[in-house]
């Protein structure tokens, strides 16, 4: 069990920054760094403790720091806040040797770049390094002390992220409050808050800057300040009013100096306690999204296929001035709802429905009502067949992208995205491309061709037949009067005697309304013999059926491309199941009790 959370604690040191960066988990860069923490084997920090020197800005950290080297400038002392960017870490002489070693394998403060300087170069410090300075004051000899920036303020805020993200590191505190936070309840409280849960030893040091002597009363509560922080006992300097570097009187810090020396007690459950935690927390939401994706996959599909138009929707949205002339006459005898009122609400509906959508609403414009831009009634449309595809693809696309984009946005799985993360779903509509366009062209040219067909078969076989009816209709409106009845809906949606009744009871209205007189039976029944055993059912009348079918799958297809981005936006969010890193989580999730 233990060298599975070995292999699991190098698999989440390398890649778990993705869990912040990438899918947005609450992994924190406390847990990333207990995570580099836990990895050192015990042996390499026997006899060494980890402390660091933390406060506000300008509390006297640095000054702090460079007496316990002896008084060497190390670290820059100024009289200006937020002097201190970037860790910055003391090691004895005698402990050269095992500290590089560290270094080199990546072991110690891996995320940092690893830097020296010299003990006198009173360096600043660098967000991204950890600068690394030797020494031979032997009193801090099983010592690795660090010198951080200031964590409470907002103007310091990054480097402030950095000695937070760090405490995991520590096994001790060196807590430095200066005068103005001596009572500053909120400093305390958040600082015991992130160091507990390490198990942190601490000391607090009151630098003091005014003169006179302290009272009692103001040093009893500067010890229960001291207790609330959590820290084993309060020291208070004297520091000299004025700027610059203080050099302490000898015995200042002896108490510290006591407290580095005194035996470590072992934090390892409590940082594997931290890691577990977090490893619960990150696979708990993983699990949540992973369910709430098949979910929002599901409503996807139902999306697209609400809005999918009939094959019949795209046949007499297709159709030119001829045959839709027509079907004026075909729609009255026929009393077919769908023809002349669709094509006349066609366009109002659909505009009605995108003027709602933003940037989609501008390029549509507002209502002209029957009249267009050009001064064109509804029904006076362009004859180009490739042209009225073309629009009415756009239009259909336009109400998929808008409808999905909603079912996206007000799904469950971004509430739970939005509510951890704050992040929305990227828009996704609908855009032109080379290829749609010629899936798109290539599909009106199938029903194009599969028309005229259709048309040339009606003329031949109708050919002699019925000619008062033939002459005053015409075989188009015939041929699309068949079509029509047959698929007005779903494709199929009446039968073959249902279509063949329907028919044989029109032909005599609409040759009466076309202006032939009375339609002699005989005449009748050869016309409804023809359509019923040559035209309904051959192959010409299939092929314009599934070629306004195959339209319709081009718009589906769009469709399904735009469910299909939304969709990969939500699954760049979620880690799959067998995922290398969700194995390593779920070993240190289950470690804690077997290494405790």
């Amino acid at each position: 069990m233990l060298e599975d959370a070995r292999h699991a604690l190098a698999a989440v040191a390398e890649q778990g920054d993705r869990l912040i960066t990438e899918w947005r988990f609450k992994w924190t860069a406390q847990q990333q760094q207990a995570v580099h923490r836990l990895r050192i084997p015990p042996p390499e920090l026997d006899e060494l403790t980890l402390c660091a020197v933390v406060g506000g800005a300008s509390s006297g950290k640095s000054t702090v720091f460079d007496n316990l080297m002896g008084g060497r400038l190390a670290s820059r002392v100024t009289a200006r806040g937020h002097a201190t960017l970037g860790p910055i870490l003391a090691v004895h002489e005698s402990k050269r040797d095992r500290v590089q070693r560290l270094s080199d394998e990546g072991l110690l403060l891996p995320d940092l770049a690893q830097r020296g300087a010299n003990l006198d170069d009173n360096v600043i410090g660098d967000p991204e390094a950890l600068i690394t300075i030797y020494h031979d004051v032997d009193e801090l000899a099983g010592v690795l002390l660090f010198d951080t920036p200031d964590f409470t303020s907002e103007v310091a805020r990054r480097e402030g992220d950095i000695s937070l993200a760090l405490l995991p590191w520590f096994d001790r505190l060196i807590v430095v409050i200066d005068h103005e936070r001596w009572f500053d309840r909120q400093t305390i409280s958040q600082l015991k808050q992130h160091s507990a849960r390490f198990g942190h030893e601490r000391i607090a040091l009151f630098n003091r800057t005014q003169e006179g002597e302290l009272a009692e009363a103001d040093r009893r509560l500067l010890e229960i300040q001291a207790e609330r922080l959590g820290a084993d006992r309060a020291v208070i300097l004297e520091f000299r009013r004025g700027r610059g570097f203080c050099h302490f009187a000898p015995g200042t810090l002896d108490d510290v100096g006591s407290f580095l020396q005194r035996r470590l007690s072992s934090r390892t459950s409590r940082l594997w306690a931290f890691v577990a935690d977090g490893a619960d927390r990150v696979l708990s939401q993983n699990e949540e999204r992973a369910v709430r994706l098949t979910r929002l996959e599901e409503a996807m599909e139902e999306s697209v296929a609400r809005t999918l138009p009939t094959p019949w929707d795209c046949m007499t949205a297709m159709m030119n001035s001829t045959e839709r002339e027509q079907m004026n006459v075909v729609s009255r005898v026929l009393r077919i709802k769908q023809t002349r009122q669709w094509l006349v609400d066609q366009r109002r509906r659909m505009e009605g429905v995108l003027r709602h959508v933003p940037v989609v609403g501008v390029i549509v414009g507002p209502s002209r009502g029957r009249a267009g831009r050009s001064g064109e009634s509804e029904d006076e449309k362009s004859d180009d067949r490739h042209e009225l595809a073309r629009s009415y693809f756009e239009k259909t696309a336009k109400r998929q992208a808008h409808d999905l984009q909603r079912v996206a946005r007000t799904s469950r799985f971004w509430d739970e995205v939005r509510r951890w993360t704050g992040i929305e779903p990227a828009p996704v509509g609908f855009v032109w491309d080379d290829a749609v366009r010629g899936r798109v062209d290539d599909a009106t040219r199938q029903f194009d061709a599969a028309l005229k067909q259709w048309n040339q078969k009606v003329e031949a076989e109708c050919e002699g037949v019925a000619p008062n009816v033939m002459g005053a209709a015409g075989a188009g409106a015939i041929g699309l009067a068949v079509v029509l009845i047959a698929v007005q809906g779903p494709v199929g949606a009446l039968t073959l005697p249902a279509a063949s009744g329907a028919i044989w009871a029109s032909i005599g209205k609409l040759a009466a309304v076309a202006g032939t007189g009375a339609v002699v039976g005989k005449q009748a029944g050869r016309l409804a013999a023809v359509v019923r055993e040559r035209l309904i059912g051959c192959v010409e009348y299939n092929d314009v059926k599934q070629a306004a079918a195959r339209f319709v799958q081009v718009i589906e297809n769009c469709g399904r491309r735009i469910a299909r981005t939304h969709v990969d936006q939500a699954k760049a969010l979620v880690i799959e199941k067998n995922h290398p890193l969700v194995v390593a989580l779920e070993r240190l999730r289950n470690a804690q009790e077997a290494i405790a």
